[in-house]
């Protein structure tokens, strides 16, 4: 027969046991919650890189389709690609007549030159900067003739963005890589120290017939985006 003290001994040690596997409960409990919490933050992260980089893709191909429009109407009042004049507001001349045929003047093709949003931007060179470049400068293989395109060019945008914009136009996110000074080929050489040649298939055979693409220089560490605005 126990004592008294016995029985009080064993009810002490059974409490401090519960007690002991309640805290133990909550030490797991707050663990488990922790890791959810992380766990659903970092899918909540990566879901609004995503999207954000989506965005964004939509914004550069909706600010080519603004340029096309521009220069659609230029064409259809009476332009010739030819006759084109890419003088900025910023630019010397850009209010001297004949004001007909400038892009960017509102008595003629309107179009509104845009700052890159920097959010777009993964510059790693400054010759040129990043940022848009708009002109007729070369020839690209696959338009009707050897006369010379008007190009749109986002130059240096973010890699997840060049991936969405490749996903919608072709279907993947493959980024075909320029063989040579990608410049050469997609800026007009008046904004850095080089010289301008034809875009051929020897540079891009995965760009042959794209009329929009994005593509990375040679060791991929900049990305492109470019737009044969109007062709001939």
């Amino acid at each position: 027969m126990k004592t008294k003290r016995e029985h009080f001994n064993v009810k002490t040690c059974e409490k401090g046991n519960a007690l002991i596997y309640v805290l133990i409960a909550i030490v797991l409990f707050a663990g488990l919650g922790f890791t959810l919490a992380r766990q659903s933050n970092n899918a909540g992260t990566t879901e609004l890189d995503e999207a954000k980089a989506e965005l964004l893709a939509d914004q550069i191909i909706a600010y080519a389709q603004q340029a096309q429009n521009s220069i659609d109407q230029m064409l259809f009042s009476g332009s010739k690609i030819n006759d084109l004049v890419f003088t900025l507001p910023s630019e010397a001349g850009f209010n001297t007549a004949p004001l007909q045929h400038k892009i960017y003047h509102p008595s003629a093709g309107g179009f509104i030159p845009s700052p890159m949003p920097a959010q777009m931007v993964n510059e790693v060179s400054t010759t040129p900067n990043a940022g848009w470049y708009l002109g007729r400068f070369n020839n690209v293989e696959w338009t009707p003739s050897t006369n010379m395109d008007v190009i749109l060019t986002g130059h240096q945008i973010s890699r997840a963005i060049c991936e969405k914009i490749n996903f919608k136009i072709t279907g993947s996110t493959t980024i075909p890589a320029i063989v040579g000074d990608l410049r050469t080929f997609l800026i007009d050489d008046a904004n850095y120290v080089g010289t301008n040649a034809d875009f051929t298939t020897i540079e891009c055979a995965a760009c042959e017939n794209y009329k929009t693409m994005c593509v990375s220089n040679a060791g991929a560490t900049y990305f492109t985006y470019y737009a044969i605005i109007a062709d001939q």
